[in-house]
């Protein structure tokens, strides 16, 4: 691990963490909160460094410190909270020929958006050899140096279903500015100064990132709008045009907006997100009974695959957002049942279902009466 200001986090991560491992290895990289106490009542090495201006170098300075077989890595603000989960990944590692092991990474959401929490896949767990070292200065990566390994070897990469839970994006709005300004310029010279077409996209995607929680739309647009997606990975790119589209709704430019989610769509029709955001985007064209539809699907698709979608999204906001709509379109019965629905702690599917099919049913009967007018 490599630390920095993680006291309101480390106790449980470690802690969680300590029965499963036979080392811990913390490199603090200049707390001033009482992150090292909390680390040295768990930790077998810690060690105290000025910060290298590089998540890389820190990383890697880790990774000499460890002694293990292989290496986990964790930041401070993340646990496994299920000891299943760790008995899988002691059991994979008795494997033969194992190169790294990808896990998945559940980022939680404050509880108020309409993205409930962000779930994908990573490289967390790798054979201790001194050829996998992670490169960038921010955001910092190892996959290329864990498929060469591979590769070099005939070793296996395994994708196991064990669940980090990261509580780091689910920070109130000061907060989250805070942390993603820290990156900025970390991230603007990497995008700036690429090693390779692959890692100016990827940077150009986190910049842009950061340009949208810091609320610097025009910024962020300029990114997205000159991009190469084609050197991203899909799922790199589906969540890039997500971000993007979202820029333009914030900018209010509807033909952007449109442009960016069917470009989404493209990718990936697996994803409520998706729908939800290009029903915003609609909405925003004034192709209203379009835009309703979409978000209705948003609801149906997140309630049959919530688990297998890698963004979940919030079922009471989403509620909320579709009466609020539906006062607008002067439904007034669809839209106090949608208000009824949101304050009840539990209904059942059937319920919303019917009225959703209702809903659809008014909308498209609306469109036709406006046509044949």
């Amino acid at each position: 691990m490599i630390v920095r200001n993680e006291a309101q986090t480390l106790d449980q991560c470690l802690r969680l963490a300590r029965p499963h491992v036979d080392e811990i290895v913390v490199i603090d990289t200049g707390s001033t909160d009482g992150t090292q106490a909390i680390a040295r009542s768990y930790a077998d090495v810690i060690e105290e460094i000025e910060w290298p201006n590089s998540f890389a170098v820190a990383r890697n300075y880790s990774f000499d410190r460890a002694s293990g077989d292989f290496i986990m890595v964790l930041d401070g603000d993340e646990y496994l909270p299920e000891p299943l989960h760790w008995s899988r990944i002691r059991a994979a590692l008795t494997r033969p020929h194992l190169a790294a092991i990808l896990l998945p990474i559940k980022n939680l959401m404050r509880g108020n958006q309409i993205v409930a929490a962000d779930r994908f896949w990573q490289e967390r767990i790798f054979v201790n050899d001194p050829s996998l070292r992670y490169e960038g200065r921010v955001h910092n990566q190892i996959r290329e140096a864990v498929v060469a390994y591979a590769q070099r070897t005939g070793a296996q990469i395994l994708k196991l279903e064990a669940e980090v839970v990261h509580t780091g994006y689910a920070l109130e709005p000061a907060d989250m500015k805070k942390k993603y300004a820290a990156r900025i310029d970390l991230l603007r010279a990497e995008f700036e100064q690429p090693r390779s077409p692959q890692y100016q996209a990827y940077y150009g995607y986190q910049l842009g990132l950061v340009y949208f929680v810091l609320e610097r739309y025009p910024e962020a647009a300029a990114i997205f709008n000159q991009l190469d997606y084609g050197q991203l990975s899909p799922e790199n790119a589906f969540y890039t045009r997500l971000l993007a589209t979202q820029t333009a709704l914030k900018l209010e430019e509807a033909s952007m907006a449109l442009f960016h989610a069917n470009a989404m769509l493209s990718i990936d029709r697996t994803e409520p997100i998706g729908f939800f955001t290009t029903g915003l985007a609609l909405l925003l064209a004034r192709q209203i009974g379009d835009g309703m539809l979409m978000l209705l699907e948003a609801y149906n698709m997140n309630e049959a695959h919530q688990h297998a979608a890698r963004f979940a999204l919030n079922p009471e906001v989403l509620l909320g957002l579709l009466a609020r709509l539906c006062e607008r379109l002067n439904l007034p019965r669809h839209a106090a049942a949608f208000h009824n629905l949101k304050a009840q702690p539990a209904c059942e599917a059937r319920t919303i279902k019917a009225l959703i099919a209702s809903l659809q049913t008014s909308i498209v009967s609306a469109e036709l009466e406006g046509a044949r007018a």
